[in-house]
């Protein structure tokens, strides 16, 4: 497939799935793709960040405008939600058919990993333009705070999810033992699920008492990992100022955290940490590998990740990489899942963070390869949510907004 074959693939979804209009609960313009127009119908963080990267090859303007009115979305006391249920009248069949932590009617009342801050360094760095850098600045410097002063309550630099969706991997094994999972299907991941949402309904809306009662309370590697990337750009836009040398010392603080306290060194892995006793999940999934977008992690531990697991045929290395969790791992599920997602299939969004590390850290011909794939994989099944590792089978939700990334890989 051509580039302008893969650009007007992702031109057409990506412009399919753009919504715009004026919320009528608060006056508020948006201009937004969401992720499937019959699966997610609504403004996901994460996945906004990563359409907007994609944008940036596509249309600038627009990558712009899907930034602003996520950033739009932010609250008082810094915080941006999960979801944005900008068209409300589609929203009563998404909830009959799924569950979201709410504290208000309009907007979910939990996150997703921080990329925020470097989607608009990226932004910024294509476009040049000053007014969207400055009126970004405040409401990163928000989020960010936030971050730390909510989901942070020991200050060890490990921010904490209160359920698994904000850690973007729902279903994966290594959320099993924590979640108390009986039966290995979606409808016994949204049975254990449930539990959770009802112990948190008195609490909503209190994350510092939420995370106190430690019922789902996770140090996630991934979450961090990106938290680090994120704190890192938000210092580079901030330039020469005080607030710059803040945010720069938080991204080393986490950095540091994450190699005291999540690297096992005989596993030579990355583990998340469960509950306020911080437990090593001893579980090796995508997630263990994630540090590597980290650009000063160090070599010894780099190399570790690579030759033992990124490259190895019985964990990572296959036909079609990087799958989900290694298909050493007994709970590998590498078809369709049905529902019971990140326990198996490969994924464009964690290719294109750890394509982008790998070649940072000087191993330029694995991430071709990690890119050549991936993009077999669009050629073979399409613009889709998650592909089986082995064949490239396309799986999940169809003209998949995020899979759009292999523009940017």
């Amino acid at each position: 497939m051509e580039r302008s074959e893969l650009e007007e693939g992702a031109r057409n979804i990506l412009l399919t799935n753009l919504r715009r209009g004026v919320a009528d609960w608060n006056g508020k313009e948006y201009s937004f793709v969401c992720p499937s127009l019959t699966g997610y119908p609504f403004q996901w963080f994460w996945d906004s960040c990563f359409h907007a990267i994609a944008l940036l090859h596509l249309d600038q303007d627009q990558a712009k405008a899907e930034m602003t009115t996520l950033m739009s979305g932010a609250l008082s006391d810094g915080f941006i939600p999960h979801i944005i249920f900008w068209e409300m009248e589609k929203q009563p069949d998404f909830l009959s058919r799924n569950i979201v932590g709410m504290t208000s009617p309009n907007y979910s009342s939990t996150m997703q990993p921080p990329i925020i801050a470097y989607t608009v360094e990226r932004i910024y760095q294509a476009t040049g333009d000053e007014d969207f850098k400055n009126a970004a600045l405040p409401v990163l410097t928000g989020f960010y705070r936030w971050l730390r002063t909510v989901r942070d309550p020991d200050d060890d630099g490990l921010i904490a999810v209160i359920q698994p969706e904000e850690a973007g991997t729902d279903c994966s094994p290594k959320y099993d033992e924590a979640l108390g999972l009986e039966e290995l299907t979606n409808r016994g991941f949204i049975t254990a699920l449930r539990k959770v949402y009802d112990a948190y309904e008195p609490m909503r809306g209190d994350d510092h008492r939420i995370l106190a009662a430690d019922i789902f309370h996770f140090e996630d590697v991934l979450v961090n990992s990106i938290y680090v990337m994120g704190l890192r750009s938000l210092a580079r836009l901030l330039g020469d100022s005080p607030e710059a040398d803040e945010f720069s010392r938080e991204a080393d603080k986490t950095r540091d955290a994450l190699l005291a306290k999540c690297w096992d060194e005989e596993a030579g892995a990355f583990f998340d940490l469960s509950g306020v006793a911080e437990a090593p999940v001893k579980v090796v999934t995508i997630s263990s590998l994630m540090p590597l977008i980290i650009d000063d992690l160090p070599r010894p531990i780099v190399e570790r990740l690579v030759n033992d697991w990124v490259t190895a045929p019985d964990h990572f290395w296959t036909p079609y990489p990087l799958p989900s969790v290694p298909a050493s791992d007994p709970k590998f599920m590498p078809g369709n899942p049905r529902g019971f997602i990140w326990r198996g299939p490969s994924w464009i969004n964690t290719n294109w963070f750890l394509s982008h590390a790998l070649r940072r850290h000087g191993y330029p011909e694995l991430a071709d390869t990690i890119v050549t794939r991936s993009q077999e994989c669009i050629e073979k099944s399409g613009f889709r949510e998650y592909y089986h590792p082995y064949t490239a089978e396309g799986l999940g939700a169809r003209d998949f907004g995020w899979s759009t990334l292999i523009l940017d890989m």
